[in-house]
């Protein structure tokens, strides 16, 4: 099976739309504020699954499009929200079919953890991004006290041999990775349930 045909799997498996995030408002809002500071009108969402973020960006008044490497996600994207803008695409398979140097912020909600080479998502943005650009990254939270509690109560849950994500990031190793493919990081945020136990991280990074 190809990682295209994983993905039209996912997105079959809850038909129409899987189950909506509780957080999604959570990271629309921490992203808006951000793009309202840095001025950023053209955004870029990567794996952009059903369009919702690329929607909720629209409504708040900026120039917002998405691309997924599933057809099916795309079909319902179109479908829901038909005055946006979408395209099947792979985030991992370089150049994207965006021009250089043309959006002011490329964002990836929850889709760094699924992918084989995360690294290809960063350069994919950079290579997309003005210069002075971000990218806005969310994943869930891997701190230390949080990785012991899911070692002792939830070890197989959690990290599911045959699971949907196959790479779990702490902030350090976001930030390496960040760093090396050309960005530097201004803010980290931590969101959901309570602290050390949080749901999810957001970053926000500028293109060096």
């Amino acid at each position: 099976m190809s990682l295209q045909d994983y993905y039209e799997d996912y997105w079959a498996r809850d038909a129409p739309v899987p189950p909506s995030d509780p957080l999604s408002p959570t990271r629309v809002e921490l992203l808006r504020k951000e793009l309202a500071r840095a001025s950023a009108r053209r955004v870029l969402e990567v794996g952009c699954g059903a369009g919702d973020t690329v929607a909720a960006l629209a409504n708040h008044g900026f120039d917002a499009w998405g691309i997924d490497i599933s057809p099916r996600a795309i079909e319902l994207a179109t479908r829901a929200h038909p005055d946006c803008s979408f395209t099947a695409h792979s985030v991992e398979d370089l150049p994207w079919p965006v021009s250089e140097s043309s959006v002011d912020a490329v964002v990836a909600f929850e889709v760094i953890e699924h992918l084989i080479r995360p690294r290809r998502l960063l350069e994919g943005a950079h290579a997309v991004l003005s210069v002075g650009g971000h990218v806005a990254l969310t994943t869930p939270y891997h701190g230390l006290l949080k990785n012991l509690a899911l070692a002792v109560l939830a070890f197989e849950r959690h990290f599911d041999v045959e699971g949907d994500h196959i790479r779990f990031f702490t902030d350090r190793e976001l930030r390496r990775l960040l760093e090396e493919t050309g960005f530097r990081v201004e803010r980290v945020a931590h969101f959901g349930r309570l602290p050390p136990l949080w749901a999810g991280v957001f970053v926000w990074a500028r293109k060096s």
